[in-house]
């Protein structure tokens, strides 16, 4: 994963209730953990050009699966031309109806 969320650690015991209660815990956080929009990053003021390919950085070291618009400071349309980004490894392309800062999660 390529954000700071921790595994859930078990603890060697001989206790079987406490075996128990851990087994349960790490059933129930699991499958949110390994959400693939789970695995992302939020990336904090990016500006965007209007009608401009505006190349994002987003460091998943992996081509994302999706982004996110979590915050638009204007009014503007946003889209992704990803499908002629070659380099999608290691960026995301928007564009944009207005010039606009946004912030993104990406995953």
């Amino acid at each position: 994963m390529s954000n700071s969320v921790k595994r859930f650690k078990k603890i060697n015991t001989k206790d079987k209730e406490l075996v128990q209660v851990q087994n349960n815990v790490e059933d129930v956080l699991n499958p949110i953990i390994n959400a693939n929009i789970v695995d992302g990053l939020l990336l904090k003021n990016v500006c965007l050009t209007a009608l401009k390919a505006n190349l994002v950085k987003h460091k998943l070291n992996r081509p994302p699966l999706g982004w996110i618009l979590v915050r638009k400071r204007a009014d503007s349309r946003i889209w992704d031309i990803q499908d002629s980004n070659i380099n999608t490894k290691t960026s995301l392309v928007l564009t944009c109806s207005h010039d606009v800062i946004v912030d993104l999660w990406i995953f």
